[in-house]
């Protein structure tokens, strides 16, 4: 496993991304609140990665304004979701990163795929060393559909097929929250991304 987190940061490097090793999300929050400017504005997106390592907490006890979309009443998500892709810097994860370096996203509403390739100019990417495959797209994608999509699904109480039986099934999956699949091949070079990889397990 150590070999193929190496060699996956090593591709990132070489795709662009700047790289971070973490060993625990307190690591992984005591980096971003280092890195992320004080007076800042962040937006952040539906993440359970984030959200573990306690950072959004913390950025607001600090004076940080935080854009985040969990549990605010649906009159205010519009408002909410375009303060976080305007806002200075952009919190997420990726659902799979392939060993050679790319980062693949899969969205319902599309607001984190948004905002990861035309919002922020700082990107933060957290991601555990288990979203890490061996291979390419394929695989990548074989990650997201057998591991986080069911998890995912339940978190948000759908009744898909995944959610009940563990395996996705498009044809008979009326209201799928796989609408928009992402690949991020190289960090575009007039931003910047970072992918902090978090060696403790967070998120799906």
């Amino acid at each position: 496993m150590q070999n193929l987190i190496v060699r996956t940061a090593e591709a990132l490097r070489k795709n662009g991304f700047e790289v971070v090793m973490a060993a625990t999300a307190a690591d992984a929050k005591e980096y971003l609140l280092k890195s992320i400017a004080s007076g800042a504005s962040v937006g952040v997106g539906g993440s359970v990665s984030v959200r573990e390592t306690g950072v959004l907490e913390a950025l607001e006890e600090s004076g940080r304004t935080v854009y985040s979309h969990w549990g605010v009443p649906a009159e205010e998500m519009p408002q909410i979701l375009k303060n976080a892709r305007k806002a200075d810097v952009y919190l997420c994860s990726a659902n799979a990163v392939t060993s050679t370096g790319k980062l693949v996203l899969l969205d319902g509403r599309g607001n984190r795929v948004g905002a990861v390739c035309d919002g922020p100019h700082d990107v933060y990417f957290i991601v555990s060393h288990s979203k890490v495959v061996e291979g390419g797209y394929e695989a990548a994608i074989r990650r997201i559909k057998e591991v986080a999509c069911p998890q995912n699904a339940r978190r948000l109480n759908l009744h898909t097929p995944c959610a009940v039986t563990g395996k996705c099934n498009i044809q008979q999956c009326e209201k799928t929250s796989c609408c928009l699949t992402v690949m991020i091949d190289h960090a575009p070079h007039i931003r910047k991304m970072t992918v902090v990889l978090v060696e403790e397990k967070l998120g799906y």
